[in-house]
């Protein structure tokens, strides 16, 4: 191996699992999750619009899919650096089928 890649390559920094973590922000229309015996899954998926709060960057409208509700609650699939994992709890006034 040349001896300036093996250097570039030594001098790399191992990306850890936090290292989006300053990007996060909080959704503030975001539902607690309800407990898994009310929650029933939307099979197949319905194809919705979303209203997201962002913490920092406000209002996003999203064109996602519900994935299941519980209540007046809705799951909808969320894929966003700001938010570490897959999914969020909306009221269902957040929510309107496409």
């Amino acid at each position: 191996m040349d001896e300036d890649l093996g250097a570039y390559l030594r001098s790399q920094q191992v990306l850890g699992p936090d290292v989006h973590k300053h990007h996060e922000q909080a959704i503030l229309n975001a539902r607690p999750i309800p407990a898994s015996g009310r929650q029933i899954a939307a099979k197949p998926p319905i194809d919705v619009t979303a209203w997201i709060v962002w913490e920092r960057d406000g209002l996003q409208i999203i064109q996602t899919a519900a994935q299941a509700w519980a209540g007046r609650d809705v799951l909808v699939a969320i894929r966003d650096i700001r938010w570490p994992v897959l999914g969020v709890w909306l009221a269902a006034q957040d929510v309107r089928r496409r």
